[in-house]
């Protein structure tokens, strides 16, 4: 009778010990998650667009043109838009480099029927606010108050 109730136990034991394995499995798969989403908000904001060139003295790499035509409406020549359409570009072809967009040019066909947005994608040489953005939460203690 005690064997089975020390066998009762261990079993008990086992599944508890193997069921918090895999809540702390989950837990680090949400924090690694959250962390990836932080890295691509950062990345995202980062990103500088503007129609004029980066300032003097700061040295740049072109990564690429970029351009996109899409039909006439009032959102395609919203300049927010435009802005947000081209960082969601150069985010996916360049995710690791991509510092700023410059030279953001739009045009309306001549029978007005799409938009036609281009620009330069960019990498500075000197990447350092990206990654003073990267690391900004880390080292950082919550208060409990």
């Amino acid at each position: 009778m005690r064997s089975s109730t020390i066998l009762k136990f261990i079993v008990i034991a086992l599944a508890l010990s193997l069921s918090a394995c895999g809540l702390i499995q989950e837990q680090r798969q949400a924090e690694q998650a959250k962390k990836e989403q932080f890295v691509h908000r950062v990345d995202m904001a980062h990103i500088w667009v503007t129609t004029g060139t980066p300032a003097a003295g700061k040295p740049y790499t072109v990564l690429g043109d970029m351009s996109y035509t899409v039909p006439f409406t009032p959102d395609a020549i919203d300049a927010s838009e435009m802005r947000e359409k081209l960082k969601k570009i150069a985010y996916a072809k360049w995710p690791d480099d991509i510092d700023a967009i410059i030279k953001e040019n739009s045009a309306v066909s001549s029978d007005g029927s799409t938009v036609t947005v281009t620009a330069q994608a960019i990498k500075y040489d000197s990447s350092v606010d990206r990654e003073a953005l990267h690391h900004m939460n880390e080292g950082l203690v919550a208060s409990p108050q």
